[in-house]
């Protein structure tokens, strides 16, 4: 069994070791040279230049010695240890690794309402890397791992720091700045599923875009305001199926821009209020259901047109902490409403269409409203409503909404853990049957606890 000497042990080892002959060699070498100097004597040739030698080599000696003495080699960048010699090593190289498993239990009465259709299931692991860069640049990587989607990059992108005017920048893939919860990854939201307008409008996992990112830090009524805006290649995710004549990136006007204010007030010394307005616009593949008296497949397949989709949105946050008892009490009073703009077929070219339209047949509104409060340390106690129009449906507004309540019963071991009970009643309206959900999630974090969006 071979033991590791601490460093700071062998280093003074040597010192004293080095000293020890340093002593030595001076109490050996320094009188028999100051002798031979002081009182030389005849010798033949040969013995002289013996004599002269040694003299010589004996000062080099000593020479080197007090050398030593004076800049002793620490010797910093190697350490012998039972598994070798270990070169250099910079901690600030290292990037922060940290991992989040989220588990979930679908005890819903008539079956699982997961996507996989399992009542157990890892619903995702987030593997997340950060690190800087150098002092000019931040990189951040998130990586997804489900057993639906395999491997998948949720964010990865590069920040500016070293901006002026209270600006930065980033490029890459992230979250869209568009909304409030959209920029919480979903193992991280106060509620187990994003709320059903994002879902419907963003993306069951909310949106993401590939491209360009920046933001501003303002105040010039007196309180804070933040300007976010994004140009990215597409903020919402196509069917892979659907194949339009042209990319709908093809021309600039057809990527995906979104622009985004925050404003921030201190209400008191424990509450405060964040409203913001978000805005967001691209164009994307629409699908056609293929005209038997027509053509379907006379361009290439095309079974998809490309049309422009607009999002407007706005959101309200009310927070209460009160500033003697913070670790013990808090209440979040949370809204969001979003309007979602479609470019139908009687704005498009019908001409060009190898069959009809069957993309949203109108414009459709959604909101929810959410609170949080909390009851212990550990124990938050949370409920939200949901109310959304289905932009597909011919009916009229009323009778193609779906409508759903919830409670949230909430539990925190530790900022690394959390358990959390929910359940859910969708509403029966028009067509659409009702629905009671009951779900259990755990979600539990290791490594550097990453910051959550404020």
């Amino acid at each position: 069994m071979t033991t590791t000497v601490p460093h700071a042990y062998t280093t003074g080892k040597k010192l004293k070791m080095r000293r020890s002959f340093f002593l030595c060699a001076l109490a050996t070498i320094g009188p028999a040279a100051l002798a031979a100097q002081a009182t030389p004597t005849p010798k033949r040739d040969s013995a002289a230049r013996a004599d002269s030698v040694s003299r010589a080599d004996s000062i080099a000696l000593v020479r080197e010695l007090e050398q030593m003495q004076a800049s002793p080699q620490t010797d910093t960048s190697e350490v012998r240890t039972s598994t070798g010699t270990g070169g250099p090593s910079n901690p600030r190289l290292i990037p922060d690794i940290s991992a989040i498993g989220d588990v979930i239990a679908d005890f819903s009465p008539k079956g699982s309402t997961q996507e996989g259709g399992r009542r157990f299931d890892i619903r995702e692991v987030e593997l997340a890397l950060s690190s800087a860069v150098d002092p000019y640049f931040r990189a951040d990587f998130i990586l997804g791992i489900s057993d639906l989607e395999g491997i998948a990059i949720e964010e990865a992108y590069i920040t500016a720091t070293a901006l002026p005017w209270q600006t930065a920048a980033r490029i890459g893939r992230f979250h869209m700045p568009f909304g409030k919860q959209n920029t919480t990854h979903r193992a991280e939201l106060q509620t187990i599923a994003y709320p059903h307008v994002i879902q419907n409008f963003l993306g069951p996992e909310g949106s993401k875009g590939t491209g360009l990112w920046f933001s501003k830090v303002l105040a010039p009524f007196g309180f804070y305001q933040e300007l976010l805006l994004t140009a990215v290649d597409n903020f919402v995710e196509s069917d892979d199926e659907l194949l339009a004549a042209e990319p709908s990136n093809k021309d600039i006007g057809g990527l995906g821009y979104s622009a985004r204010l925050r404003n921030y007030l201190d209400l008191s010394e424990s509450t405060n209020l964040e409203l913001s307005g978000s805005a967001a616009t691209m164009r994307r593949a629409q699908a056609i259901d293929c005209d038997p008296a027509l053509d379907c497949l006379r361009s290439d397949e095309v079974n998809a047109v490309n049309a422009r989709q607009t999002l407007i949105g706005a959101d309200l946050t009310f927070r209460w902490r009160p500033l003697q008892q913070g670790l013990y009490k808090s209440f979040i009073l949370q809204a969001e409403v979003m309007r979602q703009v479609n470019e139908r077929s009687d704005a498009l070219d019908r001409a060009s269409l190898p069959g009809e339209f069957a993309g949203p047949r109108r414009d459709a509104t959604g909101l929810y409203v959410f609170s949080r409060y909390q009851m212990s340390r550990r124990t938050y106690l949370g409920a939200r409503y949901d109310w959304v129009q289905d932009p597909f449906s011919d009916s009229e507004p009323a009778e193609g909404s779906l409508k759903a309540a919830s409670a949230y019963l909430q539990f925190f071991p530790s900022e690394f853990s959390k358990l959390a009970l929910g359940f859910e009643r969708q509403f029966a309206e028009g067509d659409r049957k009702g629905l009671n959900r009951l779900i259990l999630q755990s979600t539990f974090a290791v490594g550097p606890h990453r910051p959550h969006p404020f």
